[in-house]
Protein backbone atom coordinates (compact mmCIF):
# COMPACT_ATOMS: atom_id res chain seq x y z
CA UNK A 1 0.00 0.00 0.00
CA UNK A 2 1.45 3.10 -0.56
CA UNK A 3 2.13 6.00 1.62
CA UNK A 4 0.45 9.36 1.28
CA UNK A 5 2.84 11.75 -0.74
CA UNK A 6 4.94 8.66 -2.08
CA UNK A 7 4.18 8.38 -5.99
CA UNK A 8 4.63 4.95 -6.36
CA UNK A 9 4.48 3.58 -10.13
CA UNK A 10 2.51 0.36 -11.61
CA UNK A 11 5.73 -1.53 -10.67
CA UNK A 12 6.30 -1.01 -6.98
CA UNK A 13 9.51 0.53 -7.58
CA UNK A 14 10.63 3.81 -6.29
CA UNK A 15 10.84 6.99 -7.58
CA UNK A 16 13.12 8.88 -5.59
CA UNK A 17 16.46 9.52 -7.09
CA UNK A 18 19.34 7.89 -6.23
CA UNK A 19 20.53 10.81 -4.15
CA UNK A 20 17.58 10.35 -2.17
CA UNK A 21 17.96 6.75 -1.47
CA UNK A 22 21.32 6.89 -0.21
CA UNK A 23 20.16 9.82 2.08
CA UNK A 24 17.70 7.96 3.57
CA UNK A 25 19.46 4.93 4.11
CA UNK A 26 22.37 6.41 5.65
CA UNK A 27 19.61 8.53 7.63
CA UNK A 28 17.87 4.98 8.89
CA UNK A 29 21.58 3.55 9.93
CA UNK A 30 22.36 6.63 11.92
CA UNK A 31 19.27 7.14 13.72
CA UNK A 32 20.01 3.89 15.19
CA UNK A 33 23.98 4.02 15.80
CA UNK A 34 22.89 7.92 17.72
CA UNK A 35 20.72 5.83 19.80
CA UNK A 36 22.71 2.87 20.71
CA UNK A 37 25.84 5.10 20.95
CA UNK A 38 29.45 3.67 20.61
CA UNK A 39 32.10 4.58 17.63
CA UNK A 40 29.99 2.62 14.47
CA UNK A 41 32.68 1.39 11.41
CA UNK A 42 32.07 0.66 8.13
CA UNK A 43 33.11 -2.62 6.22
CA UNK A 44 35.86 -1.29 4.38
CA UNK A 45 39.44 -2.23 4.57
CA UNK A 46 40.51 -0.71 6.60
CA UNK A 47 37.47 0.17 8.06
CA UNK A 48 36.81 4.08 8.66
CA UNK A 49 33.83 5.42 11.43
CA UNK A 50 30.44 5.41 10.03
CA UNK A 51 29.49 8.96 9.30
CA UNK A 52 26.62 11.19 7.44
CA UNK A 53 28.84 12.60 5.37
CA UNK A 54 30.71 9.55 4.07
CA UNK A 55 28.93 9.26 0.61
CA UNK A 56 31.57 6.78 -1.14
CA UNK A 57 31.93 3.12 -0.62
CA UNK A 58 28.89 2.00 0.13
CA UNK A 59 26.95 -1.36 -2.05
CA UNK A 60 24.61 -0.58 -4.98
CA UNK A 61 22.82 -4.08 -5.54
CA UNK A 62 20.14 -5.48 -7.56
CA UNK A 63 17.00 -5.70 -6.15
CA UNK A 64 15.66 -9.41 -5.95
CA UNK A 65 18.13 -10.38 -8.60
CA UNK A 66 16.61 -8.31 -11.14
CA UNK A 67 18.79 -6.67 -13.54
CA UNK A 68 17.32 -3.95 -14.07
CA UNK A 69 16.74 -2.81 -10.64
CA UNK A 70 19.08 -1.57 -7.55
CA UNK A 71 18.84 -0.36 -4.27
CA UNK A 72 21.77 0.95 -1.27
CA UNK A 73 23.01 -1.36 0.99
CA UNK A 74 24.77 0.01 4.05
CA UNK A 75 26.04 -1.90 6.73
CA UNK A 76 27.79 -0.53 10.02
CA UNK A 77 29.46 -2.40 13.19
CA UNK A 78 30.40 -1.90 16.46
CA UNK A 79 33.08 -4.34 18.10
CA UNK A 80 32.80 -4.84 22.14
CA UNK A 81 36.09 -4.08 24.24
CA UNK A 82 38.56 -6.43 25.14
CA UNK A 83 37.24 -6.33 28.56
CA UNK A 84 33.57 -5.73 27.80
CA UNK A 85 30.31 -7.46 26.27
CA UNK A 86 27.06 -5.92 24.78
CA UNK A 87 23.69 -7.05 26.49
CA UNK A 88 22.02 -8.05 23.16
CA UNK A 89 19.16 -8.08 25.23
CA UNK A 90 18.83 -4.49 26.67
CA UNK A 91 20.17 -3.34 23.32
CA UNK A 92 17.80 -4.98 21.08
CA UNK A 93 14.79 -3.75 23.52
CA UNK A 94 15.87 -0.40 23.63
CA UNK A 95 16.01 -0.71 19.42
CA UNK A 96 12.63 -2.26 19.26
CA UNK A 97 10.73 -0.23 21.40
CA UNK A 98 12.32 3.29 19.34
CA UNK A 99 10.79 1.97 16.68
CA UNK A 100 7.68 0.43 17.78
CA UNK A 101 7.63 4.28 19.01
CA UNK A 102 7.99 5.12 15.94
CA UNK A 103 4.96 3.00 14.70
CA UNK A 104 6.80 0.52 12.69
CA UNK A 105 6.07 -3.43 12.76
CA UNK A 106 8.96 -5.39 14.41
CA UNK A 107 10.24 -9.07 13.11
CA UNK A 108 12.87 -10.83 15.24
CA UNK A 109 15.06 -13.66 14.33
CA UNK A 110 16.76 -15.40 17.69
CA UNK A 111 18.26 -15.99 19.85
CA UNK A 112 18.59 -19.71 19.14
CA UNK A 113 18.73 -21.84 22.33
CA UNK A 114 22.29 -23.22 21.78
CA UNK A 115 23.42 -19.65 20.98
CA UNK A 116 26.31 -18.88 23.55
CA UNK A 117 26.76 -15.49 22.83
CA UNK A 118 22.54 -14.19 22.25
CA UNK A 119 22.90 -13.29 18.57
CA UNK A 120 19.48 -11.93 17.53
CA UNK A 121 17.97 -9.64 14.74
CA UNK A 122 15.39 -7.49 14.73
CA UNK A 123 14.00 -6.02 11.04
CA UNK A 124 11.57 -3.60 9.83
CA UNK A 125 10.23 -3.62 6.43
CA UNK A 126 9.65 -0.49 4.39
CA UNK A 127 8.38 0.15 1.52
CA UNK A 128 9.64 -0.64 -1.98
CA UNK A 129 11.63 -3.42 -0.48
CA UNK A 130 13.43 -1.50 1.84
CA UNK A 131 14.68 -2.85 5.35
CA UNK A 132 16.25 -0.86 8.58
CA UNK A 133 17.63 -4.13 10.81
CA UNK A 134 19.83 -4.13 14.01
CA UNK A 135 21.75 -7.33 14.80
CA UNK A 136 23.73 -7.71 18.54
CA UNK A 137 25.33 -10.53 20.53
CA UNK A 138 27.79 -10.29 22.95
CA UNK A 139 30.73 -9.30 20.85
CA UNK A 140 29.56 -7.41 17.64
CA UNK A 141 26.63 -5.03 17.12
CA UNK A 142 25.04 -4.61 13.59
CA UNK A 143 22.85 -2.15 11.68
CA UNK A 144 22.07 -2.55 8.17
CA UNK A 145 19.93 -0.24 5.88
CA UNK A 146 18.70 -1.79 2.51
CA UNK A 147 17.09 1.37 0.72
CA UNK A 148 14.19 1.55 -1.77
CA UNK A 149 14.47 -0.30 -4.71
CA UNK A 150 14.15 1.80 -7.71
CA UNK A 151 15.20 1.38 -11.58
CA UNK A 152 19.13 1.58 -12.54
CA UNK A 153 20.00 5.01 -13.95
Amino acid sequence: MPQPGVNTPHDGLSTKSKTQLLDEALNYVDEVAQLVGGEWLDAGVPPTVFSLEDREGWSWLSCDHRATTGQYDVNVRQLAGPSSEFDPDALSAKVRSYWEGLGYRVRQIGPAAQDSGGHRSIIVDLPHSASISFSANTEILGISASGECTKWD
